[in-house]
């Protein structure tokens, strides 16, 4: 039995990338059920290069894990492209579900 979240009203969709268990952190896109402090919990739409359709899962993501702009370019063009005082923010970026719709996952 698949259980309905309604999303959050503010800002509802949620693009980072997340270290996890990968040796990378991967790109993920999430609408967001539910917003802690210290994690976010929604409906997961795109988990690297996967375009998830249909039957979407539900996860918990601790913001702790969210990688820094720093980690996320193994060929370091993002990284020269970025001054070093904007390294160490997030990746996190949240949308309207506007802005999904136009854009795209």
């Amino acid at each position: 039995m698949n259980q309905k979240y309604t999303l959050v009203r503010n800002l509802p969709v949620a693009r980072f990338y997340y270290q996890g268990h990968h040796t990378h952190p991967v790109r993920r896109v999430v609408a967001i059920t539910k917003q802690t402090r210290t994690s976010i919990t929604g409906y997961e739409l795109r988990e690297g290069s996967v375009l998830r359709t249909g039957n979407y899962p539900v996860k918990t993501f601790r913001k702790d894990r969210i990688a820094e702009i720093g980690q996320i370019d193994k060929r370091r063009t993002l990284r020269q492209k970025t001054p070093k005082s904007k390294q160490g923010q997030t990746t996190l970026s949240r949308a309207s579900l506007a802005s999904l719709v136009l854009d795209g996952i």
